[in-house]
């Protein structure tokens, strides 16, 4: 269905914008190479090596410390996604392949905006976007700065993460690719399922309301009784029979073979002058993509490992759409408008069967529980923005002009406004527990569903986030008789509201005979079998508390900012930035159909330590002095920058609120703390960087970041079979290092490139938390102490050939704190090895070749306990990646 959609949308967008004129089109193109150009954008077809020589340069251009990654580099490197492609950054690492950690602190530490604008996230367990939903081919460039200044929202800690999209183009873009791959730990069968994504049904939700969260026999036959004296007990279960006939129970994973993974991508634009000054651009972009995963797993428990562990098999389908439209209007070279609509869809199921034992269960009886998991997420984004200056503008800026009259001819103005909505949806999840008995060589003899109040469940999780993002700059560049100076100033601001909302059915088997709950759930969940009569009913709630709520989140900014240009040589810039922050994060009993949770929130809300409800305003300096010069080490040009900036770590809207959910990758309970506080952070960083005029350079980065109360993921108390992850703040928290990059041309079109990141972090908790904590004082959670990121690189003199060899390295990080005398749990590290292979038969024709993971690396994480036993947390399958694809553009 996706793919009939996508080449239905590709051939309706053909023949719209090739049925348009283009006239004026030579005079059109003339005019629009001088004004599109624009260090950041270059020609697809360069070199990686020359990329990247200019990617260095522009890092010169910027008065506060920042790395920037091309379209072109990153199409060079053959990375597919964002996150892939920020795995070549100084001091970067991606987890999960989704979110990137900068110089080793966690994704909380960075802040990712589009295009300038705030955007919400559509992941259930995140604050932060998952940048592997946006492909490389909707990027013109990714800004990555590591040195705050004030025209960046103060939310900063390791870095701000700026995707620049695409823009409308200034000449016809034609172009098509499609591409295959495979998986080696994939390539045979995996669990599959239905994946129906089936809503809550309208009579389930009918019935909470009408039995006012209460749907047991019981409750049915009271209400009934009100209206209806001679009502039966027969009349209630009839009723609930109704509901569970109603539930989808086609839920049953069934082992089959897995495809191969498939991509197709699809581009289309052109501009047309208009006369009279203006020329209008449109660009449309599509992707599809599914690949199937086995990603299987061993876990252990930290107290008993060797007795308490299970072995999953799991299986994830992943299916994508990416639609982008960008249409753009230019008036000379003064003024240019761009309008961006964006659409992500991303569809996860998930089928997985996890066998083992515990205190509860040994040979030869095995615990075995089933899941399921849809979830359907939908990024919208819509853009508009401007870029203004009033040289060439009739009346303004034209000799003798306004802005002449007022001194302000040099004046550059630019906004944006953005709206976006992130949506997650989780319909119809289900875990059953089961056990199984086994022979004496391990081999399962029968299988069966647990008689228990929660022998399964059935969850129904929506989040619906709204985003609005405004903001805009003013720059005027002054010259002065011993200096140039720039004075600008803007606004930023962003308001969310956030609707999560999770039911949980549970399913009741105390009483059912064992002839009736023999099989899985394929063969318990039958309508012969599932009945009242049988001994089944239904329950509401999660048995751990309330996991709804609703929360809205504003920030208001200004800011000021002097760039000098002293001399040659020195250059200065100094700023400030004011934000107002609100927040508010409620949590919702939607079982509760009497005042009670609402008068107990109400309650908390009036006293004057609560942090349901907050108001912050700060205002947060930056500093940074430049020196340039040349000759130093032999080098052509080099450049020595201080800078300081203060910026703010603040808890996002789920980690405040007063809710328990799970994390849906890591199969454990989350809880909020709705009494963190915000963390402030000093930064300080020292930077110099050498080039040469080989193209060769190479940089050195000593920085250092003081924070206050840092929010941590801790591990509260609890046992084995019951492990839930919350946060808190610290007392102090630290991190420091020393970054190093470099660019070696070899012969023979060979290069070098890489960068090596080492760094050590400190937090401090006290002594006070309600959970015990082996280690009051320890490395930041998430914190890498070592970073390293590595190509070999060819590219052929004809341009035909380009061969790149990637390496990516991370150090070993807590992921969450030990408690009770075990020790911090960690993430170990992880070696990725990559190849990609580019052959260019004709200049428009590209072939690429990719193998990931060649080193056949697991992802892994082991804790010692108060034994000194070491746990296998979590010990993940991944598997060696083969991708083929061919691309034709014009």
């Amino acid at each position: 269905m996706r793919l009939r959609k996508f080449f239905q949308a590709i051939l309706l967008s053909l023949l719209a914008i090739l049925a348009l004129p283009t006239f004026g089109q030579q005079e059109q193109e003339n005019q629009q190479v001088v004004q599109n150009e624009v260090i950041e954008e270059v020609v697809t077809t360069a070199r990686f090596l020359s990329a990247a020589e200019s990617l260095t340069v522009e890092r010169l251009t910027v008065p506060f410390s920042a790395d920037f990654l091309s379209a072109e580099v990153i199409a060079r490197a053959g990375d597919s996604d964002i996150a892939s492609a920020l795995r070549r950054v100084p001091g970067l690492t991606v987890v999960d392949g989704k979110f990137v950690y900068v110089r080793g602190l966690g994704e909380r530490y960075s802040n990712v905006t589009v295009n300038g604008a705030a955007v919400p996230s559509p992941e259930l367990s995140r604050s932060v976007i998952p940048l592997d939903l946006f492909p490389t081919s909707m990027v013109r460039s990714i800004k990555i700065q590591k040195s705050p200044s004030p025209d960046v929202p103060a939310g900063f800690g390791g870095g701000a993460i700026d995707i620049r999209t695409t823009n409308a183009p200034n000449e016809l873009i034609l172009s098509g690719s499609i591409g295959l791959g495979s998986n080696d730990y994939s390539d045979g069968s995996g669990l599959i399922h239905p994946a129906t994504a089936s809503p809550m049904p309208a009579i389930i939700r009918s019935a909470i309301d009408k039995y006012r969260g209460n749907i047991s026999v019981a409750n049915i036959f009271s209400d009934l009784r009100i209206n209806d004296p001679v009502a039966s007990i027969a009349d209630a279960r009839t009723i609930h029979q109704g509901l569970l006939n109603n539930l989808d129970t086609s839920v049953a994973a069934q082992t089959t073979g897995l495809d191969n993974d498939y991509d197709g991508k699809f581009a289309l634009g052109n501009s047309w002058d208009i006369n009279n000054g203006f020329t209008f651009g449109a660009l449309f972009n599509a992707t599809v993509s599914e690949k199937q995963r086995n990603e299987n797993q061993r876990r252990e428990a930290v107290g008993s490992p060797k007795k308490n562990y299970s072995n999953v098999d799991r299986t994830i389908v992943e299916e994508r759409t990416v639609m982008s439209l960008n249409l753009g209007l230019d008036y000379g070279n003064d003024h240019s408008f761009a309008l961006a609509n964006y659409i992500i869809n991303s569809d996860e199921a998930e089928a997985s069967i996890a066998r083992g034992f515990d205190q509860n269960y040994e040979a030869p009886d095995q615990k075995v529980n089933y899941s399921t998991r849809v979830e359907k997420r939908e990024l919208n984004l819509t853009q508009i923005s401007g870029t203004h200056t009033f040289l060439d503008t009739p009346f303004i800026g034209q000799s003798g002009g306004l802005t002449e009259a007022v001194g302000l001819e040099n004046l550059t103005f630019d906004w944006f406004f953005s709206e976006s909505s992130a949506k997650t949806d989780m319909p119809n999840s289900t875990v059953f527990q089961g056990n199984a008995l086994l022979d004496s060589s391990g081999k399962q003899l029968s299988t069966q569903l647990l008689a228990s109040t929660t022998s399964g469940q059935f969850s129904f999780l929506n989040l619906d986030d709204n985003q609005t993002s405004w903001g805009g700059d003013i720059s005027l560049p002054i010259e002065m008789d011993n200096m140039f100076l720039t004075l600008s100033g803007g606004w930023w601001g962003t308001k969310k509201d956030r609707d999560y909302r999770g039911y949980n059915i549970n399913l009741n088997s105390v009483g059912v005979s064992s002839a009736v709950l023999d099989g899985g759930p394929g063969d318990v969940l039958t309508t012969s079998r599932l009945t009242v009569a049988n001994g089944f009913d239904l329950s509401l709630g999660s048995q751990f508390g309330t996991e709804s709520y609703v929360a809205a989140q504003k920030i208001d900014a200004g800011y000021g900012m002097i760039d000098a240009q002293i001399t040659d040589n020195w250059r200065a810039t100094v700023g400030a930035r004011y934000e107002e922050y609100q927040q508010a994060s409620l949590p919702v009993n939607l079982l509760d159909y009497t005042p009670v949770s609402i008068q107990a929130l109400q309650s908390k809300l009036q006293s004057p330590t609560q942090r349901l409800a907050i108001i912050e305003d700060d205002i947060f300096g930056s500093a940074a002095i430049t020196y340039d010069g040349d000759g130093l080490m032999g080098s052509s040009q080099y450049q020595i920058r201080l800078s300081y900036g203060q910026t703010v770590v603040r808890p996002d809207l789920r980690e405040v609120s007063d809710v328990v959910f799970i994390d849906p990758e890591l199969k454990v309970r989350v809880a909020g703390n709705p009494s963190l506080r915000s963390s402030p952070i000093d930064n300080i960083e020292l930077r110099t960087e050498f080039l040469y005029d080989s193209g060769d350079n190479f940089s050195v980065s000593l920085f250092s970041k003081n924070i206050k109360s840092p929010i941590e993921q801790i591990r509260s108390a609890g046992t084995d079979d019951n492990v839930v992850l919350s946060f808190v703040n610290a007392e102090t928290g630290k991190v420091s290092g020393i970054e190093l990059e470099g660019l070696k041309t070899l012969y023979y079109g060979f290069f070098v490139s890489g960068n090596f990141t080492v760094s050590e972090s400190e937090v401090a908790l006290n002594s006070g938390l309600s959970t015990e904590l082996t280690n009051l004082k320890r490395r930041m959670t998430g914190h890498s102490d070592s970073v390293i990121n590595v190509t070999f690189g060819y590219d052929s003199d004809n341009g035909q050939h380009s061969a790149y060899l990637n390496y990516n390295a991370f150090g070993e990080r807590i992921f969450y704190a030990g408690t009770g005398g075990n020790q911090d749990a960690f993430e170990q590290p992880f070696n990725s090895l990559g190849l990609v292979y580019k052959y260019f038969p004709t200049p428009n024709v590209e072939v690429e070749f990719k193998l990931d993971n060649i080193l056949d690396e697991r992802r892994l994480f082991e804790q010692a306990n108060s034994q000194n036993q070491v746990a296998t947390v979590i010990d993940q399958h991944i598997g060696r990646s083969f991708g083929l694809s061919g691309r034709w553009f014009f």
